[in-house]
C-alpha cells in the first residue's frame, strides 16, 4: 500500500472518565475557528480498491489527499473549502460516501483516591527479585487462569501471534522482549513524524503485558508472540491509521488483533452547513465513509482468518439504544455539522469483533460491571477483569489494588512510581478501563488458537475461536445471555479444557 502522509497532527493526551471520544471541538471552539481553516475528510469509493483517477477526483475538488489505505478503497483529504469540496466529491460517481474525519481518542477511566500500602489488606511489598505473579497482586489473571491452571495446560507458542494496535511497546522490557517477534523492527508505526513504534504514553506496554507477559509478572497467554502497530503517540490518532493498521496486521500474517481504543460514529446521514453563507450541504448517503472504512477494514482482516478482539468502551452507556447515543452525539457535535441517524461505538460494534465489557473483582470480592464499563443486550459477546475502585463502601487507601497490573515502560518514572515503591524497580503499574479488558480475552484467544494449532496443525477460524471463548465462560449473573457480561466472564482454562 502507499500512504501520503502531507500534513502534520498535534496530538494531546485525553483522558476521559464517563464521556465518548468523539473528537468533536466545543461549539465555542468551532464558532472561533478561521474560513480558511483545513477541514478533513475521509471519502469511500463504492470500489473496495481506489479507482483510476481518484487522485485527480480530489484535486479538482479542491482538495489535498492526505492519505489513503488500497485495500479497502478509502481516502483522508483535506481542503479550506468544505462546500466545493463535498459536492465535488459527491458529483463523482465511484464516490460512495463522505464524512468528516474524527478523531480517537485513548479513552481511559480517571481514577482518585488510589493511595498508599495499608498493612494486612493486599499482598504487600516485595523485594526485586520476588515474583509479582506469585504474590498474589495479579487478582485479574488468576480469575481468567484459574490461578494459572491454563499455563500448565498450554501457555502459547510464537507460533501465534497477537498484534496490538495502540500505543506502542516498550521492547526492552524485560517481561515482554522475548515475546516481541523481531523486536522494534518487526513492528510499524502509523504515526506522521515517528519512525518506530516504541510507547510514549504506556497504555500499549500495559495491555502487551496482560496478553503475553513472561517474567516478574505473568500475562494471560505467556509465551505467545507480539507485533506493535502503533497509531498513537500521547493522545489521538486519526481513524484512517488504525484501519491501516488492520490491514497491514493482517498482511504481516497475525492471528489476533486487540483494540484497546474506540470511539462514536454515526450510522445515517452527515450535513455541513457553511458559517459564513449558511449554504447546507448533505456529505454523500447513509453509508458513512468511516463505518465503511472500519467494516471493509475488519472485514478484510476475518476473511484471511483473523480474530479481532475490541473494547466495549468506557461511557457507561447502553449499546443496545443507539438512538439514545445519537442525541447525546448531536448535543455535543459543533455548529457546522449536523447528524441524522444511529450511533455505534466503533470499532466495538462492526460485525466480526468480539466486544469485550470491563469487570471488577478480586481480593475476595464479588464480581460487578466496572462502573464506567458500556453494556448492552447484543452489544456485548464476554466481560473480562477491567479494574475499578473496589466495591461499594471500600475506603482503605489501597484501593488501587482493584485494577489491572501489568506492565509498563521502565523508562517513564511517572507511570511506574507506585509499582517502583512495591516491587523496587520500574516497569510495572495499574491501570483501569474496558481497554485493560480486551487483552485478557485477546490472550485467551492466542492460547486456545495456539493449543490447536499444535494439535492438529490447523488454526481454527474467527467464528470458532468466538464459539469456543463464549461457550466456555464462566457464568456471572446469568447462565444464558447477560446485558453486561454477554456470554460471561472469559475463562482460559475452560477455553482449553472443555
Amino acid at each position: 500500500m502507499r500512504r501520503n502522509l502531507k500534513l502534520p497532527v498535534i496530538l494531546g493526551l485525553v483522558l476521559l472518565l464517563v464521556v465518548p471520544s468523539l473528537g468533536f471541538g466545543s461549539p465555542e471552539q468551532e464558532a472561533s475557528s478561521s474560513e480558511e481553516e483545513l477541514k478533513r475528510f475521509m471519502v469511500a469509493f463504492k470500489s473496495e480498491n481506489l479507482p483510476t483517477g481518484y487522485e485527480e477526483m480530489v484535486e479538482a475538488a479542491g482538495g489535498e489527499l492526505t492519505y489513503e489505505v488500497d485495500e479497502i478503497g478509502v481516502i483522508e483529504a483535506v481542503t479550506n473549502n468544505p462546500i466545493d469540496f463535498i459536492k465535488g466529491m459527491n458529483s463523482e460517481r465511484e464516490v460512495l460516501s463522505v464524512t468528516p474525519a474524527i478523531d480517537v481518542q485513548l479513552d481511559l477511566p480517571e481514577f482518585e483516591g488510589a493511595g498508599s500500602l495499608v498493612e494486612g489488606t493486599n499482598p504487600g511489598v516485595l523485594d526485586p527479585d520476588e515474583s509479582i505473579w506469585e504474590s498474589g497482586w495479579q487478582w485479574d489473571i488468576e480469575q481468567v487462569t484459574n490461578d494459572g491452571a491454563s499455563h500448565d495446560v498450554h501457555s502459547g507458542t510464537h507460533d501465534v501471534v497477537v498484534g496490538v494496535i495502540d500505543t506502542g511497546f516498550d521492547f526492552d522490557h524485560p517481561d515482554l522482549k522475548d515475546n516481541i517477534i523481531g523486536g522494534p523492527e518487526g513492528s510499524r508505526t502509523f504515526v506522521p513524524g515517528t519512525e518506530d513504534s516504541w510507547d510514549n504514553q504506556s497504555h500499549g506496554t500495559h495491555v502487551a503485558g496482560t496478553i503475553a507477559g513472561n517474567g516478574r509478572m505473568k500475562g494471560v497467554a505467556p509465551d505467545v508472540g507480539l507485533k506493535s502497530y502503533r497509531v498513537f503517540d500521547t493522545g489521538s490518532a486519526q481513524q484512517i491509521w488504525i484501519t491501516d493498521a488492520i490491514i497491514s496486521a493482517t498482511d504481516d500474517g497475525v492471528d489476533v488483533i486487540n483494540m484497546s481504543l474506540g470511539g462514536t460514529r454515526v450510522v445515517g446521514q452527515w450535513f455541513y452547513t457553511d458559517p459564513a453563507t449558511g449554504e447546507r450541504v448533505r456529505l454523500g448517503n447513509n453509508q458513512a465513509a468511516d463505518i465503511v472504512a472500519y467494516k471493509r477494514a475488519i472485514d478484510y482482516a476475518v476473511k484471511k482468518g483473523v480474530t479481532i478482539v475490541s473494547s466495549a468502551g468506557n461511557s457507561a452507556q447502553d449499546m443496545s439504544n443507539p438512538s439514545k447515543v445519537a442525541d447525546w452525539i448531536e448535543g455535543n457535535a459543533g455548529p457546522e455539522y449536523d447528524v441524522r441517524g444511529a450511533a455505534w461505538f466503533v470499532p466495538a460494534s462492526i460485525p466480526g469483533v468480539i466486544t469485550v465489557s470491563a469487570m471488577g473483582g478480586g481480593f475476595g470480592t464479588e464480581d460487578r460491571l466496572a462502573f464506567y464499563s458500556n453494556y448492552g443486550n447484543g452489544a456485548i459477546d464476554l466481560g473480562a477483569p477491567g479494574g475499578d475502585l473496589g466495591p461499594e463502601g471500600y475506603e482503605a487507601n489501597d484501593d488501587f489494588k482493584f485494577l489491572v497490573l501489568s506492565t509498563v515502560p521502565t523508562y517513564m518514572d511517572g507511570q511506574s512510581a507506585r509499582g517502583n515503591e512495591y516491587f523496587g524497580e520500574n516497569g510495572y503499574g495499574w491501570k483501569g478501563g474496558t481497554s485493560m479488558a480486551s487483552p485478557q480475552v485477546a490472550g485467551v484467544a492466542a492460547a486456545y488458537i495456539s493449543q490447536v494449532y499444535e494439535e492438529t496443525g490447523k488454526k481454527p477460524t474467527p467464528r470458532q475461536v468466538q464459539n469456543r471463548l463464549q461457550q466456555s465462560a464462566a457464568s456471572v449473573d446469568s447462565n444464558g445471555y447477560s446485558r453486561y457480561y454477554g456470554h460471561g466472564r472469559v475463562d482460559a482454562y475452560n477455553a482449553l479444557t472443555r
